[in-house]
């Protein structure tokens, strides 16, 4: 074989090898390029998810705010009403306390404004016992002195009684020994022996005196 065929064989051989090189990157760089392209519209498309769920996220999070407003409003409204049903009834039952303190207040005093009006009435019937006892002790001690008076009397009357039943005894057996002497007077002889002021006569016979006589 003549030595430029053997050359241009050699050249072809690597033109080929070379274009077909070239086809097999260009194959390749289409490849990429077609992969960049649907790299490029998937990012497109992740943008535009990225976009939408951002627009979500804070449609989401505006909702929440708005969620949350709305929830702490109407929490509001509901410590506002239970706090104002729980001051009526609070306020309910204060009145109702207080009523009933007030009527228990009232029932106290009318039971102290009676206790004070019977401890005046008691004071008043203490006072006036008070003076009566004091008029019966100056009453006690006029009558004790009276007594003590009348016991003297008494006892000087006592004197004048025994002075005067011994003069009346005196004076009776004196009128008796006298109408002895004018018996034995009368009549000489009689025996009087038996007689004296204890002894009487009855039927006719001389007989002691008995107690009941």
């Amino acid at each position: 074989m003549p030595f430029y065929l053997g050359a241009f064989l050699a050249v072809a051989l690597e033109w080929r090898a070379q274009a077909r090189n070239a086809a097999l990157q260009t194959q390749t760089l289409q490849a990429l390029e077609t992969r960049v392209a649907a790299l490029e519209e998937e990012k497109k498309i992740l943008g535009c998810q990225n976009e939408a769920y951002e627009t979500t996220l804070k449609q989401a999070q505006e909702a929440k705010k708005e969620a949350e407003k709305q929830l702490a409003e109407e929490v509001e409204l509901q410590v506002d009403s239970y706090t104002r049903e729980l001051t009526l009834q609070v306020q309910k039952v204060l009145k109702s306390r207080c009523s009933e303190q007030a009527d228990r207040l009232e029932r106290v005093e009318g039971e102290m404004a009676t206790q004070a009006k019977a401890m005046g009435l008691l004071q008043a019937n203490y006072d006036k016992l008070q003076v009566e006892v004091s008029r019966l002790r100056v009453e006690k001690e006029g009558l004790e002195k009276q007594v003590a008076s009348g016991d003297a009397m008494i006892e000087e009357l006592e004197k004048d009684k025994k002075t005067l039943v011994n003069d009346m005894a005196g004076t009776f057996e004196e009128g008796f020994k006298e109408a002895l002497a004018q018996v034995v007077c009368e009549n000489p002889g009689i025996d009087i022996s038996t007689c004296d002021s204890t002894h009487h006569i009855v039927d006719g016979k001389v007989v002691p005196l008995e107690m009941d006589d």
